[in-house]
């Protein structure tokens, strides 16, 4: 049964289990178990998260694409084709980051308790004394290698990430905005972070990571799906990630590690040639997960 120390005012996080007063509110503390309701409520806020932030994702590209159509019908009179484009990737990209904006929102609601909590604090925004920066860097690096290996040992078939990076300079750029900008914050924020969390004070540390590992793979699947090899690479790089946060016990070494090998497939696809196809290059950027 896993224990935790929570202030009971305002549910602050104690690193110390022996802790008897909370640094921030100077309140008594007392142990939290998981059959405590306020454990299971826990899971239940972050799924909570998490549907909010599919069905925004989903929600939104919709409407965009919806307003796309109605627009260039307004415009041109002649209904515009609903086909994959420039323009309607942009509008599709762009809702994309919106529905970023609001599950960062709605996560810091659940994280602080609307304001009774340290955000950063509370999510675990620290290195821990074994993984540092440097490690973050080496390791992204590790995990664009092995998948670079599975592009020649698994069947790589034509994604629709890959036919979406076909588009154009313009969508690459919005791509990169997400993939850097914000994707490894949010999605980290939800999965390793709120999500993680609360399995692993409810069933401990082996559920959690097999869940949320199976559960961020399943997500991305249908961004590559045709491709084996990018699924696989997509599972393993889940399965890296929630093992780091587990055995760390901070996200902030997940935020990093996932923004850095983001970070190196972004400079490749604004560094590479359009159409490129069938080469270290497009290895790189047809598994990049946002």
């Amino acid at each position: 049964m896993t224990v935790t120390v929570v202030c009971n005012q305002c549910g602050y996080p104690l690193e110390g289990a022996y802790a008897s007063e909370c640094p921030r509110c100077a309140s008594n503390l007392t142990p939290l178990t998981a059959t405590d309701p306020q454990q299971r409520s826990g899971v239940g806020k972050a799924f909570l998260v998490w549907v909010v932030n599919v069905v925004a994702l989903f929600v939104l590209q919709l409407v965009g694409a919806v307003l796309y159509l109605v627009a260039g019908a307004y415009w041109t009179g002649e209904r515009p084709p609903f086909e994959l484009n420039t323009p309607l990737a942009i509008v599709t990209l762009g809702a994309t980051l919106i529905a970023h904006g609001i599950t960062l929102a709605l996560c810091w609601f659940v994280v602080t308790g609307t304001g009774t909590r340290p955000f950063w604090q509370t999510l675990g925004w620290k290195w821990h004394h074994q993984f540092k920066s440097i490690h973050a860097v080496a390791l992204a690096l590790l995990m664009l290698v092995f998948g670079l290996v599975l592009e020649r040992v698994l069947p790589h078939g034509k994604t629709d990430f890959e036919r979406l990076l076909e588009l154009g300079f313009s969508v690459r750029i919005f791509i990169v905005v997400l993939a850097v900008g914000t994707a490894p914050f949010v999605e980290e924020i939800v999965y390793r972070g709120l999500i993680y969390t609360a399995i692993e004070k409810a069933r401990g540390w082996k559920t959690a990571v097999t869940v949320v590992t199976l559960l961020f793979a399943t997500v991305h699947v249908p961004q590559y799906w045709g491709s084996p090899a990018a699924i696989v690479a997509i599972l393993s790089l889940s399965l890296v990630l929630t093992l780091l946060r587990a055995f760390t016990g901070q996200l902030l070494p997940c935020v990093a590690t996932h923004f850095v090998f983001n970070s190196v497939q972004a400079v490749v696809l604004l560094a590479s040639p359009p159409g490129v196809r069938e080469s270290a290059t497009t290895a790189l950027i047809s598994w990049m997960p946002f």
